[in-house]
């Protein structure tokens, strides 16, 4: 059978489906879906084209691949180590819910979906919530109001909204214009001049640059780190970097960090995005999303072997995945038979499973033993009082832990009614970004410290933040107790921490080392954020693209007449389109970006 086109990619304003042959939407859930523009449930392959289908993992990648094929007609096992929901599940504090509450939620990191998010959200919209109705789990989604970089040194917070709550007070409006002139005041005005020259040849620059000249060029240097002000490197090049996908300046990839930085500006703007800076769930991960997106798989037929390692995956004569093996609890062994395989596991999993006859036959399996992971893992702090910093994040641009928190209680409830023995009224949330610094109170790097002394070098390092213009935001006696994600451990009680749950970092020329979605294996397809996609580091976003792309390889390779997934390219706004074409041909010439001229300090 002739294969046709899986995807269509178009702006994510101009979604498309590729050539619809046969769909519908069904019922009340699907018409919501498609009032939110991200189309109904799709057409469902012919019976006769039913097949088995594997998927490895059971984090979101895995789910959503589970989700598109079992909307298809096909037959899909999940088969999963650890808990379904990967990274992105909520965690409970064993043991603390009392009175028929629920136990405390604890959690990898608190779970951010960008206004520049597609994929993920469409996703959402197609997930019934819990309970039941016509409400879906995308519907559970909350605004933020915005971001504040809240700084060390006695100078004000800057506190940016794309979605203001209200009109600011006259002491908001005091507090953002000291903010501005104490922050902004420290950075010489032309290198904020300069980073703004880099970022439009950045936002202009046509694809063959990007893949070709700034893939290769590490964010450090693209913006001459070495010739700025302190500030300046932890405004533009720390702050873009460490703090928000734990990588470094001096390895990050430019395209990489350069598109989620462009991103970011475009959806203050309102463009390209929502018209949300960003939302949050407005309950625990795992409450609102990941377990009734296990209810509706259930539904639709989907089985799931959780607690099961995949070890295995041997290549027959025939060039095909001829089946697998998984181990268990108490050395239990199984074996895993399907016609299509999509490994859905984490980069330093999934390598793991290529032998060295698949490395054989698709060296860029191999290529993969190259990619690299750094850590970005979380702790939550329970207060006996709300404490609603902000309507969003608070970026702790001065932390040597490169933190970010979330005030959670704000989003969920009745925190106090709902979790714990009901004492609890706030889950102050936290990503750890940074583990190779030394601290601010033990001066150790935080993967050298025990869990107390994080607990306590992480509460340092927010109040040096929060508190040093004389406020009191985190006192002493209103910290209960505190959660440390348990993929952190300690082997044989060492004093040095290990990882459980790292996340993949787009170095520079990591391009080339990621697979793409389809393996030179014709049944074996991949789904992570490892593999290309459109933002090129950790993320849902990624993770729910690349099940997309995998899924509709897969319906492909299978000669299915199921309608393909959505997929979507990048944003580009209309008035650079031009732009970007003419700098291609700058690019074919040699030429430098028309903009990137030298420049003096």
């Amino acid at each position: 059978m002739a294969r046709r086109r899986n995807v269509v990619e178009n702006g994510p304003n101009r979604q498309s489906r590729g050539t619809a042959r046969r769909t519908f939407v069904a019922g009340s859930l699907g018409v919501g879906a498609t009032a939110l523009g991200f189309g109904g449930v799709p057409a469902l392959a012919a019976e006769g084209e039913r097949r088995r289908v594997a998927v490895l993992g059971g984090g979101v990648a895995g789910l959503t691949a589970a989700q598109e094929l079992a909307e298809r007609g096909f037959e899909v096992t999940v088969w999963e180590r650890k808990e379904l929901g990967g990274k992105s599940r909520s965690i409970p504090v064993q043991g603390t819910g009392t009175g028929g509450r629920k136990d405390l939620p604890g959690e990898h990191g608190f779970r951010y979906v960008p206004g520049f998010y597609h994929h993920l959200p469409e996703t959402m919209a197609r997930i019934p919530a819990a309970g039941g109705g016509d409400e879906s789990v995308h519907d559970h989604l909350v605004a933020q109001a915005g971001v504040l970089y809240s700084r060390t040194g006695g100078r004000e917070d800057l506190q940016l909204e794309s979605n203001p709550d209200g009109l600011p007070s006259l002491e908001d409006i005091q507090r953002l214009v000291t903010a501005l002139a104490q922050q902004l005041g420290e950075l010489p005005p032309h290198e904020t001049a300069f980073f703004a020259r880099q970022i439009a040849i950045f936002a202009t620059s046509g694809e063959k640059r990007r893949f070709g000249q700034w893939e290769k060029t590490p964010w450090r240097d693209f913006l001459r780190t070495e010739e700025m002000s302190e500030e300046f490197r932890k405004l533009f090049a720390e702050g873009l970097t460490t703090h928000l996908v734990a990588s470094r300046p001096d390895i990050a990839s430019t395209r990489a960090t350069g598109i989620l930085t462009e991103l970011y500006f475009y959806a203050l703007a309102g463009r390209g995005s929502t018209g949300k800076l960003g939302r949050v769930l407005d309950a625990p991960t795992s409450e609102s999303w990941i377990r009734p997106w296990v209810a509706y798989l259930r539904q639709r037929g989907v089985r799931f072997q959780v607690g099961w390692t995949v070890e295995e995956l041997a290549l027959g004569g025939d060039g095909r995945i001829s089946g697998g093996r998984a181990g268990g609890p108490g050395g239990e062994s199984r074996a895993i038979e399907a016609d299509w395989y999509v490994c859905a596991m984490p980069v330093e999993r999934a390598r793991k499973l290529w032998s060295p006859a698949l490395r054989r036959a698709d060296p860029a399996l191999a290529r993969m033993d190259r990619l690299r992971t750094e850590w970005m893992n979380g702790i939550q702090f329970y207060l006996d009082r709300p404490t609603p910093v902000l309507n969003g994040f608070v970026d702790y641009l001065d932390s040597p832990w490169a933190l970010v928190s979330l005030s959670q209680a704000q989003y969920w409830g009745d925190f106090p009614a709902e979790y714990g023995d009901g004492t609890a009224a706030e889950s102050f949330s936290v990503n750890i970004a940074q583990w190779d610094e030394p601290g601010i109170v033990h001066k150790k790097p935080a993967r050298e410290c025990t869990p107390e002394e994080i607990a306590e070098d992480t509460l340092a390092q927010m109040r040096a933040a929060l508190e040093d213009t004389g406020r009191t935001v985190l006192p002493e006696e209103a910290v209960l107790r505190w959660h440390l994600d348990p993929a952190i451990s300690y082997p044989g009680g060492g004093s040095t921490a290990a990882n459980d749950e790292p996340l993949i970092v787009s170095e520079t020329g990591s391009w080339d080392n990621r697979p793409g979605h389809r393996t030179a294996v014709p049944n074996l397809f991949l789904a992570a954020d490892y593999v290309r996609d459109n933002l090129s580091c950790a993320t849902m976003e990624g993770a729910n693209e690349t099940a997309k792309r995998a899924v509709n390889a897969l319906l492909e390779e299978a000669g299915s007449d199921a309608d393909p997934c959505t997929v979507h390219e990048l944003y580009v706004p209309p008035e650079f389109g031009l732009l970007r074409k003419a700098d291609d041909v700058r690019y074919r010439l040699g030429l430098p970006h028309i903009l990137d001229t030298p420049w003096e300090f």
